[in-house]
């Protein structure tokens, strides 16, 4: 498709876009909903672009942060992308990488899971941000994700830094009209320029990096502070009853639901788009204009937590916002409403949600589990293994066979790789006082290729005993079916 042609994607396909339009060269990830649809994309948009671009699923996260790291070393623009607890697993080179810095511009994308919908935790990326001391981006679109990335990838270049870019669950899977880009045709050659001082830095000279890098923050707020493509006020005015700081996805959701309780030119709107480091400047001139600012945000108080006068602030850390759970539209018009209340602005008050949970209940929905496919070769895995071991305990893993938990042989689903270290911590609690049960972990390959190997050797050279059967389908099959 030629450039400026329109079409309508979804967020990680307009995420993709921005990668192959701020030049990135080298892209890894590792799948996993709500992330799993950006490197196949980016695949799509090299081909029909005919772009020199190294593109790779790879065994983890961290392995696939670490490649795209030491591409960027090299002078190279390079991305990695995987969802938010697998953000965890490369958290080890993610804190390192802050110190030390990059040379090609290097972002690490990150997508939120807020409910959660398809994860262990609903855990704030912008969180992971701020613990590793690094700059993120926070889209409330998949327009405003694909802008962004240009900008994100200039300002890691820039300062020599990482930057983190986070995209919640109804921004990758949201659709919307993008308009594509040119491509830029120029295509840097890798040149790793040898420096042990800086890339086998000693704890002394990391002293020295961390110093440096906290100096880079205070100079990128600044930097925030003036980026008005992501953070800016919609209907600005110079005295307001209320005003809204609204965070990624919640400025999406504000921007919907202010005009159907007619408040839009009552109730001016922040935008936060970078919220760390924060752009104080802005904030805190948006703040004196207002009696009471409302922060919408999704799911932490990242915001409000680096508001330093918080004395007109409400949210989270008050409990006007729910602290867990999706920022739905139902949740915001509840929050927008009770606050409007209790602060005598008029507006319609939708605070109860009774007459939609009468509809619903009437619609006399049935209950449906989730369950693993027709003709799955893991229902007669799960079968077999209950009737071999009755009185068995059954640690399993991450991935579709979680749902062997409806034939009652999944005991533990913790996180990746736990199937086995759990089997291995189960016999030897039990074996220390003499009772030996039967003990059967379940894993999928590309579990097990990803973080279940260490916790087999270290099964086998602690002696533990269990059965460990590997549900070997050859493919990633939750995620999409990629290739294992």
């Amino acid at each position: 498709m030629s450039d400026n042609a329109q079409r309508v994607c979804l967020g990680n396909e307009a995420i993709a876009r921005g990668i192959v339009e701020s030049g990135c060269q080298f892209m890894a990830a590792y799948p996993g909903t709500p992330s799993s649809e950006i490197l196949p994309a980016v695949v799509r948009f090299k081909n029909e672009n005919d772009l020199d671009i190294y593109i790779e699923w790879s065994t983890n996260e961290k392995v696939a942060l670490e490649n795209a790291l030491v591409a960027s070393y090299t002078g190279k623009r390079a991305a990695v992308a995987m969802k938010q607890v697998g953000l965890n697993v490369a958290a080890d080179p993610l804190m390192s990488a802050a110190y030390i810095g990059t040379v090609g511009g290097f972002v690490v994308i990150s997508c939120d899971d807020p409910g959660p919908q398809s994860s262990q935790t609903e855990q704030d990326t912008r969180f992971m941000a701020m613990f590793a001391k690094v700059p993120v981006f926070d889209p409330a679109s998949p327009r405003d994700a694909q802008e962004m990335l240009p900008l994100a990838f200039d300002l890691s270049e820039k300062y020599q830094v990482p930057v983190l870019f986070r995209p919640v669950q109804r921004v990758s899977h949201a659709q919307q009209s993008i308009t594509f880009r040119p491509i830029p045709k120029v295509r840097k050659k890798a040149n790793f320029q040898r420096n042990p001082q800086r890339w086998s830095a000693t704890p002394r000279f990391r002293f020295l990096m961390h110093k440096e890098l906290n100096r880079k923050l205070k100079e990128i707020a600044k930097t925030f502070d003036a980026m008005t493509s992501v953070n800016f006020i919609e209907h600005d005015r110079d005295r307001a009853r209320l005003g809204i700081i609204a965070g990624g996805i919640g400025f999406a959701m504000v921007r919907d639901i202010l005009p159907e309780m007619g408040l839009r030119e009552e109730v001016p709107v922040l935008k936060i788009g970078t919220p760390f480091p924060l752009p104080s400047g802005i904030v805190e001139a948006f703040i004196r204009k207002c009696d009471h600012v409302l922060v919408l945000e999704e799911t932490e108080p990242v915001i409000e937590l680096q508001i330093r006068d918080k004395s007109k602030v409400i949210g989270r850390l008050d409990g006007t916002v729910p602290s867990e759970g999706e920022m739905v539209p139902e949740v915001v018009t509840q929050v927008l409403s009770s606050v409007c209340k209790k602060l005598s602005i008029a507006s319609p008050d939708w605070t109860s949600t009774a007459g939609l949970e009468t509809m619903v209940a009437d619609l006399g929905l049935p209950i449906r589990r989730p369950s693993l496919c027709s003709g799955c070769p893991h229902r007669a895995s799960f079968f077999a293994l209950k009737r071999a071991f009755p009185n068995g305990i059954f640690p399993s893993d991450i991935g579709c066979y979680t749902l062997g938990m409806n034939m009652d042989t999944v005991d533990t689903c913790h996180d990746m790789g736990a199937a086995i270290t759990f089997a291995s911590g189960l016999y030897h609690a039990h074996h220390q006082d003499g009772i030996d049960l039967p003990i059967s972990a379940t894993i999928g390959d590309s579990t097990f290729y990803h973080s279940g190997a260490p916790g087999r050797l270290n099964a086998v050279y602690n002696g533990s005993r269990f059965i460990l059967v590997i549900l070997d389908n050859s493919i990633t099959a939750m995620t999409g079916m990629q290739p294992t």
